[in-house]
């Protein structure tokens, strides 16, 4: 892919443990908003280019995002949340990647609010899971 992601996603975890399809269903998150990103422009007027968010898998659920400082060598945002590792091992990858798009949507939301960016098709698209 020759052009730079909107949208990449990551993961840590705090914790031992490994999580099934994990990888699988971040790649599907972004895979499924990517197109609804680029078609808003919702990076057009922000002085970064991509949304770079880390799921931390820990101890406990920490959705209010950890919004970082752009950097601006590599045209980035990085933002943070944090989910409870133990929940998302009882999840299958369909349930997993529910949550994950759900969280992803309501962080883009966040930053949208906080860099004044267009955020109507995102609200759109949590009422209509």
């Amino acid at each position: 892919m020759s052009a730079k992601r909107v949208l990449l996603i990551g993961g840590v975890y705090q914790l031992p443990g490994r999580l099934k399809d994990v990888g699988a269903a971040m790649v599907d998150v972004c895979d499924e908003l990517e197109p609804q990103l680029r078609q808003n422009r919702f990076v057009s007027d922000a002085a970064f280019k991509t949304v770079s968010l880390i799921f931390r898998f820990g101890p406990a659920d920490v959705l209010n995002p950890e919004i970082g400082r752009i950097d601006t060598r590599h045209a980035e945002l990085p933002v943070a949340i944090q989910f409870d590792l133990k929940r998302l091992k009882r999840l299958d990858r369909e349930a997993m990647k529910n949550e994950f798009r759900t969280a992803t949507l309501d962080v883009l939301c966040d930053v949208a609010a906080n860099f004044d960016l267009p955020f109507q098709f995102l609200d759109a698209m949590r009422l209509h899971k």
